[in-house]
Formats: C-alpha cells, structure tokens, sequence
C-alpha cells in the first residue's frame, strides 16, 4: 500500500470535495486494516504449516504465543474501526442531502389541428399529454475482465466489457476495451478488485498503474504496488480505491486505463471494476 496524496489543487476544494476526501481516506484506512488482517492470517498459516508450500515449524508453545500476538493486534484493530465508524457518522452530518426524487416533467402539446370551416364537427381525437423523466443521478459504469484466465502483459494496458451503465459522462466503446472516458473537470472514484497469479519466473515487485490519456499519470491517485513473488504459489485477490479528477489542457474526454509495471506478466483469473461519479 503506498500512501494517499491530496490533489495539488488542495486549498481550492469546494465543501463537496473535501468530504468526498475526508470519505475515501476513511476507505483506504479500511483497505489498509484489511491488508494487516489478511497478513496475520497468512502468519498463524505459516506457522501450523497449511500455506501452500509450507510445513509445520513450531511447537505448541510458538503457536500460542502467536495467537497471543495476533490477538493482541486484532483489538487495536477493533478500537481503530471504532474511531473510523465515529469518524465517517461525524463526516455524514456536514455531507448535503440527497436531491428529492425527479418528477416527470410534461411535454406541451403540439398546436390544435386547423379543421376546415365547412367540417362540422371539432377536431376528433384529444392530444395525448406525454410525460418525460428527467434524469438527475450521477453516471457510474461496472466493468468485467473480457475473459477469464487472461494474460496480461507489462507495459499493456487491461481490456475489459461492461456489465452495467448509467448515465452519459463515463463511457466505455468495445471498439476500445481498454479505455473508459471520463468527463474532465468531475471528480470520480475507481475501485477494482483483481485474482491474479504471477507467471513464472517472477521476481521483484510490481505494480499497477491509473493511467490517464492523452495527460500520462492522474498526478493525485497512487498506484498499487505488489510482490511479484507471493503470486507464484496461487491466485490472490489485488483490491484497489482511489479518487480521480481528470484533466485534459486542450479539452474533450479523459481516457481511463490499468497498465501493468512488471518484469512478468500476470494471469488475470478474473476482474472487476467499478467507475463512479461523486
């Protein structure tokens, strides 16, 4: 985990955007606890001896002093959680009210038809009174990795299909799948969650880049760096949450993709991404 940067443009944040901040540091601390978490599993397995490649090496008297020390970390975790979820209901108080729901909104009519003069009756029929609905919710895109057991190599970037879209300012073309357009000057947030096992022979770390086209790295958003070597004996889940706020100097669209930084490539067994609009 590497640690969260503010955007260069800081002081200049509305009242929004520093609780949308204030939100996703909240989630990161909570992805950076499930980290720790997920470490101290991996260490009680290591010493009873069930991590794929292990054996036992300890006797009763290590394992219950490692019990004892995982324990021990695992209460100040509860007490951190405690102070995130005081935290996060302290945020919501200042965080506006949704809007109230969209009312259709009538279409006018067209003009009464002109009826000759020597037709007696009126004009026949009514004129229907249509409704349109207009849309205030926010634009947000669920994506899937386009196969399973997928090869990806470095310096490429991961192609994806759409699972589920709304709204009109984040838009995926399957003639493009590695690339999601955003609407610049919008801040939005990623999440994406992926099962990966390194290809052999792998070694030293790797990482996972946001990258932005046609402007290069989205300059306030980490990577995600990994150890190349722990995905060697098995699939394991990469889980990543930034927040983006694109932006183009001469206009138009900004493109979103996930480049691989890696020695060896990654077998991909399955992705999944999220795009949404704050």
């Amino acid at each position: 985990m590497s640690m969260p940067s503010f955007p260069p443009n800081g002081a200049d944040m509305t009242r929004e955007e520093a609780l949308t901040m204030i939100i996703a540091s909240i989630a990161m601390e909570e992805l950076a606890l499930s980290h720790i978490l997920n470490a101290e599993g991996e260490k009680l397995q290591y010493i009873l001896g069930t991590l794929h490649g292990t054996s036992p090496c300890a006797c009763p008297q290590d394992v219950l002093a490692v019990n004892k020390s995982v324990t021990a970390l695992v209460e100040a975790v509860t007490q951190n959680q405690m102070l995130l979820k005081s935290k996060l209901e302290k945020v919501l108080e200042f965080c506006p009210l949704p809007p109230p729901p969209c009312k259709p909104e009538p279409v006018p009519c067209p003009p009464p038809c002109s009826c000759p003069s020597q037709h007696p009756d009126p004009c026949p029929a009514p004129c229907p009174v249509p409704h349109k609905t207009q849309s205030c919710e926010k634009s947000s895109l669920r994506l899937v990795g386009q196969r399973e057991q997928m090869i990806w190599n470095p310096d490429c970037r991961l192609p994806w299909r759409t699972s589920g879209c709304f709204g009109k300012d984040i838009c995926w073309d399957r003639r493009v799948p590695t690339r999601i357009q955003l609407n610049p000057g919008k801040a939005y947030v990623i999440q994406y969650t992926l099962n990966v096992r390194a290809m052999c022979p792998a070694k030293g770390a790797g990482t996972i880049c946001i990258r932005q086209s046609p402007c290069g790295m989205f300059a306030d958003t980490p990577p995600l760096h990994f150890s190349m070597e722990h995905l060697i004996h098995g699939s394991q889940p990469l889980h990543h949450i930034a927040v983006l706020h694109p932006r183009t100097n001469g206009g138009g669209a900004a493109e979103l993709s996930l480049v691989l930084d890696a020695e060896t490539p990654l077998c991909v067994e399955r992705a999944e991404m999220d795009v949404a609009e704050l």
